[in-house]
């Protein structure tokens, strides 16, 4: 099976396609942004688009709607880190094959890209009727509540693919600061490395959530 990756956390990405390699997928393409990936589909062609809802600017859906419109051998499937009722039908309306969450295993996602290449439809069952028969219930405190800001902002750096020289330039901190701030992350999350904690806050559902820190980093 032929995919392209359309997803704007570009450490998930590549251990994404690093991961659906190794299962004997061919990834045609890994892209960050919805144009990207329309464009990426245009030139290769795949059997499947594996695309974020979700952007810091442009959307999902729209790239959805242009593949399924000029491209109707590409079939769509949606991650997603949240569970929007709203958005899920606005997907199912546009006709996507597959809309599943981020926070499954990769042996998951993998079937489920099984399922609608052999002509099935996968929309998983908790986003499906969780948010309809599920209480409400207090958030509960994440390994992100335990970082300081200015280690939630090099957290969002981190899961941005800044190396570490970018980060200097980009917080107007000495390379030193950065690895102590990067390692009281590493430490305060129980991980060891980038790929881990993208892997642990994609697990939680969490990565929408670092793509929305913002601060100075002061």
């Amino acid at each position: 099976m032929r995919i392209v990756i359309c997803d704007d956390h570009h450490l998930l990405v590549q251990a994404m396609a690093t991961a659906l390699g190794g299962l004997g997928y061919t990834v045609e393409a890994a892209v960050s942004t919805p144009e990207d990936g329309i464009r990426a589909v245009a030139l290769h062609d795949p059997d499947v688009l594996l695309v974020d809802v979700t952007f810091p600017t442009g959307s999902g859906l729209d790239a959805a709607r242009a593949v399924l419109t000029n491209h109707p051998h590409t079939k769509v499937v949606m991650l997603t880190g949240g569970d929007s009722p709203e958005t899920l039908r606005s997907a199912l309306d546009l006709g996507v094959h597959g809309y599943i969450r981020k926070a499954q295993r990769i042996e998951e996602i993998a079937a489920a890209l099984d399922k609608v290449a052999s002509g099935q439809m996968v929309v998983d069952q908790q986003l499906l009727h969780g948010s309809r028969t599920m209480p409400a219930v207090p958030r509960q405190r994440t390994p992100i509540d335990e970082l300081t800001p200015r280690e939630q902002h090099v957290l969002q750096l981190l899961v941005d693919g800044c190396s570490t020289n970018e980060i200097v330039a980009h917080m107007n901190v000495t390379p030193s600061t950065v690895r102590t701030h990067v390692q009281s992350i590493f430490v305060k999350m129980g991980v060891h490395s980038r790929l881990q904690a993208v892997a642990m806050l994609s697990r939680e559902g969490l990565l929408d959530r670092v793509g929305g820190i913002h601060g100075d980093g002061r």
